[in-house]
């Protein structure tokens, strides 16, 4: 348990930094299409900080207390890039490619570096069906509302799907649900008419999937 609890500090401090970093280069509003320019500024948007920490620190604590390093060039990619998509989302309800390949890059590759390393067939079997569920879905909710869920939310289910499912397919499976389930909440909540960046709530969904998974890594 110290193991975790010094993995996950060591992580939490370097989302911290990492997230002090990615606040000031979203402030320039880089990632914006002509189309976008006219949107209203954001805000400070400090929850980047805060999340960063928070999902470096989980996952690092979460692999050291489990065992599980093989799966870091899987998970880690996506704590890494987490806030950035969500920040983005949020502003312009789209989630950039230029960050989306590199990410399915890292996790396709962290599937096949089970099976050069581990002989983790069953590993990249399960996060390849992950990958399926979410993707599948996703992209059936897509058709259903004419667009209203984004190929982007798609792409980003299949990653998800390959990440949480590389643990147990259970952990990919309460992902979606979860992160669905927060997202018709806060629908609920807000009394929301207008579309909703859903991709913050897949990672959120992701990110509780993963924890409460009961660290059963099979």
């Amino acid at each position: 348990m110290l193991t975790a609890f010094l993995t996950g500090a060591a992580g939490a401090a370097i989302g911290v930094v990492l997230g002090l970093w990615t606040r000031r280069t979203l402030a320039a509003l880089n990632y914006r299409l002509d189309d976008e320019q006219h949107l209203p500024t954001p805000g400070p948007r400090r929850w980047i900080i805060w999340v960063s920490a928070l999902s470096l620190g989980s996952i690092g604590a979460w692999l050291a207390a489990t065992g599980s390093w093989a799966l870091a060039p899987i998970l880690l990619p996506l704590a890494l890039t987490g806030p950035v998509l969500a920040a983005i989302d949020l502003d312009v309800m789209r989630l950039p490619n230029r960050i989306l390949v590199p990410v399915a890059v890292a996790a396709f590759g962290g599937l096949a570096s089970t099976v050069l390393t581990q002989s983790g067939w069953t590993t990249a079997l399960r996060g390849l069906l992950g990958g399926l569920i979410a993707g599948g879905t996703l992209a059936v909710l897509s058709l259903i509302t004419h667009g209203g869920i984004g190929f982007g939310d798609v792409k980003l289910a299949v990653i998800l799907g390959v990440s949480t499912g590389a643990i147990t397919i259970a952990a990919a499976v309460w992902s979606l649900l979860l992160g669905s389930i927060s997202a018709l909440a806060w629908i609920k909540v807000e009394h929301r008419g207008d579309p909703l960046p859903y991709g913050p709530w897949l990672l959120i969904g992701a990110w509780a999937g993963l924890l409460l998974s009961g660290f059963a890594v099979v």
